[in-house]
């Protein structure tokens, strides 16, 4: 994860002046989060039964996910207009330059709830979904209950977390994915931890990340692996460079809001300059998630086809943006939909299936992570034991 902006820097020399600094930032982006909720059409709909209220920021999402959605079709003008939007699609999932597009077209929220839409209308998406749903709901009653009945075959699984950007600094809340590790091992899952460099460039990251995934082929069990954000180049990167050979014991991947093709915060600078508060940060850790960095690496990567790959894809829309995640989501608007750290198509990994969470933002903190951590393993594991997984879709 990317968790801070630039707010400029602050001279040497007046302790109370970056003390009233610091006190002045939060009444900022209170203010920032007034403006944004005040602003906006309020709306309420569904995507493939994923429920949202919220606001959105013109006419035309509204009428799209109030409308257009659910099959009624009052605007003919405007019917015929997401119509040709959807005829000149060019693939199942809409990539950066067209999600672009239609956010100049029409407006981001629209390009955010399409992309959505046309992420649930895969088929592979649509099950795997429906099975996720169903793992969800019975994960969360077992922990009301005090226990959680987990697939027979999950004794043969393991799990490796790869901690995020600045995991071990203060303000990182939520990089160490220390929450998401103690949930599993509380239910019985066995888990391990990579200690990369928590501002190291992806490269030398993903050198750390291979003899992780190399030393847990030696005991036979069967390896998931869990990433988010910059971790997730530092999986993909390990696993491309170790091959079918070295990841036979690799069943799957779940790439959580990666930032596989950068981030534009990085190039627009908007990432902070806050060493007096945070400590000394590597700047080529910086560099290794800027897009011009990124995107030819991605274009390097091949995991493994038999490695299952799961990508978890937050969309929000303006009005349910959190107060952490509009630091970097206003900036990117001018780029289009994006997460509040990554814009959304460039967190996609090809194949495999997509979860996506409508509604949530980069931090997914409107969902409950102990249960949607337990939900999504188990259900990869249930997916990865049953007759015909069918794994090839599209992201």
């Amino acid at each position: 994860m990317l968790p801070y902006i630039k707010v400029g820097r602050v001279k040497k020399g007046s302790a109370a002046l970056n003390r009233s600094l610091l006190r002045l930032i939060p009444l900022c982006y209170a203010l920032l989060s007034l403006a944004a909720c005040a602003s906006g059409l309020r709306v309420q709909g569904s995507v493939d039964g994923q429920a949202i209220q919220t606001r959105v920021d013109s006419e035309v999402a509204r009428y799209y996910l109030e409308n257009y959605l659910a099959g009624k079709r009052t605007d003919p003008q405007l019917d015929a207009r997401i119509d040709r939007a959807y005829q000149s699609a060019k693939g199942d999932v809409p990539d950066r330059d067209e999600l672009k597009r239609l956010s100049d077209e029409f407006s981001v929220d629209f390009a955010a709830l399409y992309l959505a839409d046309k992420i649930a209308r895969v088929p592979a998406n649509r099950r795997f979904h429906s099975l996720f749903d169903q793992m969800y709901e019975s994960t969360g009653a077992g922990l009301r209950q005090g226990h959680v009945q987990l697939p027979a075959a999950a004794a043969e699984y393991d799990v490796l977390f790869v901690p995020t950007y600045l995991y071990t600094r203060f303000m990182a809340r939520g990089a160490s994915l220390h929450e998401p590790r103690e949930a599993l091992e509380k239910v019985g899952f066995k888990c391990y931890f990579v200690e990369t460099r928590d501002d190291g460039p992806i490269e030398s990251n993903a050198e750390l990340v291979a003899n992780a995934i190399r030393a847990r082929a030696k005991d036979g069990r069967r390896l998931i692996i869990i990433t988010a954000s910059k971790s997730s180049s530092e999986v993909a990167l390990a696993l491309t460079k170790l091959g079918a050979a070295g990841t036979h014991h690799v069943a799957a991947w779940i790439n959580a809001m990666g930032a596989l093709q950068g981030t534009p915060l990085v190039d627009d600078n908007v990432l902070p300059e806050l060493e007096w508060i945070v400590g000394k940060v590597d700047p080529a850790g910086g560099i290794s998630m800027s897009t011009a960095t990124s995107r030819p690496r991605f274009a390097s990567f091949r995991v493994p086809s038999p490695v299952f790959v799961v990508n978890v894809i937050a969309i929000p829309t303006s009005g349910s943006v959190t107060f952490r995640g509009r630091r970097g989501y206003y900036p990117m608007l001018k780029h289009g939909p994006n997460d509040g750290m990554v814009l959304l198509a460039d967190t996609l990994y090809p194949g495999g299936v997509t979860l996506a969470q409508l509604g949530s933002d980069h931090f997914l903190a409107n969902r409950e992570i102990d249960v949607f951590t337990i939900a999504l393993v188990t259900t990869v594991i249930r997916w990865l034991e049953s007759p015909a997984p069918a794994v090839t879709a599209s992201p």
